[in-house]
Parts: structure tokens; sequence; C-alpha cells
């Protein structure tokens, strides 16, 4: 089994616990001087990326745009994502369903807003994040805790995604999409107030 290591100077930038704006120079200038152009770049990104635990403020403009572009408007089919792409991004930022950080998190949906088409996979794990938070899932602390109450990002989330949606596929939701949206409308209905569904 291949060891993946980090070549320099990314591997001194990841070994660093504050990310700064010289760092982000040193990469763009450094170790993705065409811009990122493999899977591998992305890999190192996103390593560098969770190696620290401070980041300047810069950091996720350019994290969040330097992925976006590799992912959508570099990877085939250029502009939108396929299913293959839609399954390496989950794979990529998230561990058992769940998404692993808020920056990851928002670059998922930064992705959905940029790319022309994306799959029901890709729909169906965005609305998936958004039912988990709401029910507390994906916060094992909180385990047997109320669901919480529906805040408008919650709703500008589900916007996104049916924004995608409608760009993929116009009104012509897949069944797994349908089923998914039911799931998550029924924790909306509630919107954390206790009340059955009918």
């Amino acid at each position: 089994m291949d060891v993946f290591r980090l070549s320099y100077p990314a591997c001194v930038i990841a070994g660093k616990v504050r990310l700064t704006a010289r760092d982000i120079d040193v990469l763009r200038d450094h170790v993705f001087t065409g811009g990122m152009t493999t899977s591998q770049d992305a890999v190192i990104l996103l390593a560098i990326n969770r190696s620290s635990t401070e980041k300047c403020p810069e950091w996720q403009p350019y994290f969040i745009e330097t992925m976006t572009d590799f992912i959508v408007r570099h990877c085939y089919p250029q502009g939108a994502m396929d299913e293959w792409n839609a399954e390496w991004l989950i794979a990529m930022i998230s561990t058992r369903g769940i998404v692993n950080s808020r920056i990851e998190r928002d670059l998922l949906f930064h992705i959905i807003d940029t790319a022309a088409r994306i799959p029901d996979s890709l729909s169906i794990f965005a609305l998936e994040q958004i039912r988990l938070a709401l029910s507390h899932e994906a916060c094992p602390a909180e385990h047997g805790a109320p669901e919480r109450r529906l805040t408008m990002e919650d709703v500008r989330l589900v916007c996104r995604v049916m924004a995608a949606i409608a760009r993929s596929r116009g009104v012509n939701l897949t069944d797994r999409e349908a089923r998914m949206l039911r799931q998550v409308g029924i924790l909306i209905g509630l919107g954390g107030q206790g009340e059955k569904a009918a």
C-alpha cells in the first residue's frame, strides 16, 4: 500500500498550526504553479486544509475557489458534475456520510452553486447534510436531543440545492431526490416545534 507523502514546500505548510496569506502565495507560486491540474493536487490541498487548526481569513476563499475551479471547470465534463466526480468529491470531504468540516461543507454548496448540472447523488448528499444537522444525527454527543429550530441558513441551503436541481433536471425530480426532499421537508415543517407530521 502506497503512503501518501507531501513534497516540499507543501509538507512544510501542512506542518504549520496556522495558515497565513504568505502560505497561500507559496502554494500559488511553488506548488500549484499552473493551477490545480490533477486529483493529486486536490488531495494535497485537502490535506493542508485538514492539517491546520488555525487559518487566516484569506484561506477559505482561496481553498473553495481553487477546489471548485479544478473540480467543476477543469475536470470533465467541464462546467458540470457527473456521477464519477460527485462520488469522488463526497469521498474526499466526508466520513461515514457526514461532511468533515464547515469549510468542506461550504465547498460542497459552492460547487452545487457553480456547476451547470449535478447528478442526484450530489443533491441527495447535500440535502442529507441539512437533514442530519436538523436532527442532530451529525452530533453523537447530542444523541437524544430534540431537533433544533430551523434557521434562515437551513432555508438558504435547501434553496441552493433546489436551484441546482432545477438547472439540472427542471421540474423532473428523480425518485431519490423526491424521497430525500420529503424527509427534509418533514423536519423543516416541524421547525423544532415538536409537532407531529400528519
